[in-house]
C-alpha cells in the first residue's frame, strides 16, 4: 500500500500532497471522526514522491524562523481604530487591516468562510466587499481545497497573496510551493485546536431541527455582551435567533474540553516557535495585567505577532490606522499559552467519538460529555471557593 506518513495521526489535513500530485490520484476523503485524510489510488501512482516533498509534516524538523539571529518574534497589543471594524471582528480587528492593504495593492486574500450550507472551507477573494465573509473566528477545520494551487498560479503571475490559516494550513502552504516568493505574505492564528467538520454539521442540524428553521447567519464572536463574554449567535430565517455565552453553548463546551479537535492537534508541530508565518494573531486574553492605556473599553484586543522582516514591515504599513503596545513576548505568551503549547489530549475524547461512531445521537453525545448545566456548575465553583475544589467536582463528576 502507497503511504504518505507511517503514522496518520500526524496527519494535518491540509490537502498539500493531493493538491501538489501531477496526476490526481489523492483525493481527501472524511474519516469517521469527520476530518480529512488523504487517499492514494494506487493504479494511478506513478511512485515519484511529490506528495511526500510537499507534506508539511515530513518537513516539521526544518520548521520555523531563525529568532534568534533576526530578532524575532516582536510582539504588540493592537486594536483597529474603526470601531466599525473592530466590533465586526473577533478581536481587535488586525486581520481586516491586513487583508485590506493587500486588496488595495491589487492582491488576493485568502482565508476562512462559509458556505451555503454553513460549511467552512477556504476561499479566495479580490474585492474588498467581500472581505466580510473572511472575518470572525471560525472554530471548525477548513477545507483548504484547491487553495495552494490558486495561490501558487497568483504568485506565479508576480501578483500580491495574503494567506491566512491556522498554523498547519501555513506550514502546508510554505511546504507545497517548495521556495520562497516575494509577493506572498502570511499570517496564522494561535490555534487551540481544529474541531471536527462532522461534529460541527450535527451541531447545526440539532439547531435547526430545534428551531424549527433553516439558518441564516452565524457569528462565533458575537459581542453584543463584549468581547470577553462572547457569545454564539445564530440567526434563523424565521428572525427567531440563539445567543449563548460560550460555558453554555454545547459546541463550545466540546471545543474548551478538547473532545472535538484532530488527534494531530494535541501534539502540534507548528506553534512557536516553529510558525512559519509571517505575523501571528491571537486574542490578547489578560492585556489588562500590562497596565496597558485604553484596553479596558471591551471591544477587543488582538495580539500581533511578527515572525519576519516582512510581517513587521507590513505592520508598519498599517501603523496609522491602529493602536499599537509593543511588549516582550513572553508577556504574550504567559496569557496564551497555546501560542507555544498544546492542550493534552483528555481521555474522553476516544470515548466522545467512540459513541458518535455507534449510532448515539446528538441529544445524548450533549447530555453525556457537553452538559451547560456541569459546565456552569464547575465554573462557579472555580470562582467562589477556587480552584482545588473545581478540580475535586471535575474528578466526581468525570467531566
Amino acid at each position: 500500500m502507497v503511504i504518505i506518513l507511517e503514522n496518520m495521526d500526524s496527519c494535518v489535513g491540509c490537502s498539500a500532497c493531493a493538491q501538489r500530485c501531477p496526476t490526481s490520484c489523492i483525493s481527501m476523503v472524511y474519516d469517521d471522526e469527520g476530518f480529512l485524510f488523504p487517499r492514494i489510488d494506487e493504479e494511478r501512482c506513478t511512485d515519484c514522491g511529490l506528495c511526500k516533498k510537499a507534506c508539511p509534516v515530513l518537513k516539521s524538523g526544518n520548521a520555523g524562523q531563525d529568532q534568534e539571529q533576526t530578532g524575532f518574534p516582536r510582539a504588540w497589543a493592537a486594536w483597529c481604530l474603526d470601531d466599525d471594524i473592530r466590533l465586526n471582528s473577533s478581536s481587535g480587528g488586525l486581520f481586516s487591516m491586513f487583508a485590506e492593504h493587500c486588496l488595495r495593492e491589487g492582491g488576493t486574500v485568502f482565508g476562512a468562510a462559509f458556505d451555503k450550507d454553513f460549511k467552512v472551507h477556504h476561499t479566495a477573494i479580490s474585492k474588498l466587499p467581500d472581505l466580510d465573509s473572511l472575518r470572525r473566528s471560525k472554530y471548525v477545520q477548513s477545507d483548504i481545497n484547491q487553495c495552494y494551487r490558486e495561490a501558487e498560479k497568483l504568485l506565479m503571475e508576480k501578483r500580491p497573496v495574503l494567506f491566512s490559516g491556522t498554523g498547519c494550513h501555513i506550514a502546508g502552504l510554505k511546504s507545497f510551493l517548495g521556495k520562497p516568493y516575494p509577493g506572498l505574505l502570511t499570517i496564522d492564528v494561535a490555534c487551540y485546536g481544529v474541531p471536527s467538520p462532522k461534529v460541527w454539521s450535527m451541531y447545526l442540524e440539532d439547531m435547526k431541527k430545534k428551531y424549527k428553521s433553516e439558518i441564516a447567519a452565524i457569528s462565533f464572536r458575537d459581542k453584543k455582551n463584549g468581547w470577553k463574554n462572547y457569545c454564539m449567535h445564530i440567526s434563523f430565517k424565521d428572525g427567531s435567533f440563539y445567543r449563548r455565552t460560550a460555558v453554555k453553548d454545547t459546541f463550545f463546551i466540546g471545543f474548551g474540553k478538547n473532545l472535538l479537535s484532530r488527534k494531530c492537534c494535541f501534539s502540534c508541530q507548528f506553534r512557536h516557535p516553529n510558525s512559519q508565518a509571517d505575523i501571528t494573531l491571537a486574542d490578547f486574553w489578560g492585556v489588562e495585567r500590562l497596565g496597558l492605556t485604553d484596553t479596558r473599553d471591551d471591544k477587543g484586543i488582538s495580539l500581533v505577532i511578527a515572525n519576519t522582516p516582512e510581517g513587521l514591515a507590513t505592520l508598519e504599513s498599517i501603523r496609522e490606522k491602529c493602536c499599537l503596545s509593543e511588549i516582550s513576548f513572553m508577556d504574550a505568551a504567559s496569557g496564551n499559552p497555546r501560542l507555544t503549547a498544546s492542550a493534552p489530549m483528555p481521555y474522553q475524547r476516544a470515548l466522545f467519538f467512540e459513541d458518535l461512531n455507534r449510532g448515539v445521537g446528538f441529544s445524548a453525545l450533549k447530555r453525556k460529555y457537553m452538559n451547560p448545566a456541569v459546565q456552569s456548575l464547575k465554573l462557579w465553583v472555580k470562582r467562589t471557593l477556587g480552584a482545588g475544589v473545581a478540580g475535586k467536582l471535575k474528578k466526581l463528576i468525570k467531566a
